[in-house]
């Protein structure tokens, strides 16, 4: 009992003298008001107010002197659907209870200040960006194409455990520190861990992890974030703006990163973070979410025949997390935007082909996807955009946002013209899909026009 006592007295003392020291370039003015102090210019970080105990319930302290005799040598088996690992570590007992599973995390005392701890990916330690779901054991699965996982940390190394099903193609996904990627790979098992910094001293870091390919294959789940630390890990602050993105391949990033047009399609030429989505929401300084997948229409999806093809359609996506995955109705009220982006009908067209009566049953269709985003997000203004891949049916786009209008009195609507790729100057993606350079001017074209709408 004595043992326990003591530990427990020492780690509050080290939990506030962590919080009140952090890493020892951060100002020493936190800010009252605010959970959260933003650091600029060269260290970007977020650390807790000096008044507020936000240090992880997991980090134990343990006493130097009085751990070779008095702590106890125990094995912990932790089990989830992918692996079961079996490991044998000296450590404090100490326990975390989630809904629907129970985490051990080991904790370890390195030095006066640092600390060697397991966090799951949950709201309480990270930021967590665009459609996702939480599995049974715990594991934080990121589905659409640029749904992330963020959090910041000071300390002297961290890693990730990753998982994905490895079911089609497999998943791409990066990690950013500090707003550099250093890490770009493949999921190609079903459990990876990677070693994402190191360093020896403690640094301020911010650490995303990204899913850049898309929903329609292999997801990127985030089961263990271990770090090196002074205080644990802390989610990054929600930005004030919000943008949601609805589209097909184009928003999806496919083929941005292929040599040129004659590569096929590929996750591994997909990256959702260099679209003009992902731009926009950098330009603008807002929070993006993407509801996005290759192919898909308002009514039918990409086609060469004269059949419609309707295998999947945005409509009955995007009231879905991940159609692929799991069977969840999306919470609409978790995250409302200020503006909804659409760009859909690129693949109507490859059956519309200006045939009147087949553009006629495009745009009932689109008119019933306006009234679906706005019942979803009834304070957002809905820009309904076309464009860079050919712009055929954006008349008739035009034609049902002013008769939404009409019908409606909802004016906070209206539709955009993107300018057409060129592949000559600016390059193709694969399957003649846009290029980086051409999501940029896609970018460079809407931001000021969303930033002018919504007076930003």
């Amino acid at each position: 009992m004595r043992i326990k006592s003591y530990i427990a007295a020492l780690a509050m003392l080290l939990t506030a003298s962590a919080l009140l020291s952090a890493c020892s370039d951060v100002e020493e003015h936190a800010s009252v008001s605010s959970v959260f102090t933003y650091i600029e210019p060269a260290e970007k970080f977020y650390v807790p107010e000096k008044t507020a105990s936000t240090a992880p319930s997991t980090i134990t302290a343990v006493s130097e002197t009085e751990t070779e005799s008095e702590t106890e040598v125990e094995t912990t088996t932790v089990t989830t659907a992918e692996t079961t690992v079996t490991e044998t570590t000296t450590t404090a007992e100490t326990t975390i209870e989630t809904e629907e599973t129970v985490t051990e995390s080991v904790s370890e005392t390195l030095s006066e200040n640092l600390y060697k701890a397991d966090f799951p990916a949950n709201e309480d330690y990270v930021k967590i960006s665009g459609r996702t779901f939480t599995q049974s054991n715990g594991t934080l699965i990121l589905s659409n194409s640029l749904s992330s996982a963020e959090f910041a940390f000071c300390g002297t190394s961290a890693e990730i455990t990753l998982t994905s099903d490895c079911s089609g193609s497999d998943a791409r996904v990066g990690i950013f520190v500090n707003g550099k990627r250093t890490i770009d790979t493949m999921l190609t098992e079903k459990t990876t861990t990677l070693k994402i910094f190191e360093s020896i001293e403690p640094k301020n870091c911010i650490v995303s992890v990204v899913k850049l390919s898309e929903q329609s294959h292999s997801y990127v789940g985030v089961k263990n974030i271990n770090v090196v630390s002074e205080y644990g890990v802390i989610p990054t602050p929600e930005r004030e703006r919000r943008i949601e993105f609805i589209g097909d391949s184009i928003t999806c990033g496919y083929g941005v990163d292929a040599p040129n047009e004659h590569y096929n399609f590929s996750t591994e030429t997909e990256d959702a973070s260099k679209t003009y989505a992902a731009l926009i929401g950098d330009e603008l300084d807002a929070d993006v979410n993407l509801v996005a997948w290759s192919g898909i229409g308002a009514y039918s999806c990409y086609t060469s025949g004269d059949e419609p093809s309707q295998w999947k359609l945005i409509s009955g996506i995007y009231g879905k997390t991940d159609v692929m995955h799991t069977s969840q109705n999306w919470d609409f009220s978790q995250w409302q935007p200020d503006a909804v982006v659409i760009n859909i009908g690129t693949n109507d067209n490859s059956w519309t082909r200006e045939i009147a009566e087949r553009v006629d049953t495009f745009g009932r269709a689109y008119y019933d996807l306006i009234v679906q985003v706005r019942e979803a997000n009834p304070n957002a203004y809905i820009i309904c955009s076309l464009g860079a891949m050919g712009k055929d049916l954006l008349p008739e786009i035009k034609e049902q946002v002013a008769a939404y209008s009409s019908d409606t009195g909802d004016y906070r609507i209206t539709a955009f013209e993107f300018d057409m790729q060129n592949g000559y100057t600016d390059g193709y993606g694969a399957d003649y899909h846009p290029s980086a350079e051409t999501h940029r001017k896609m970018a460079d074209k809407l931001a000021p026009f969303i930033a002018e709408l919504m007076n930003w």
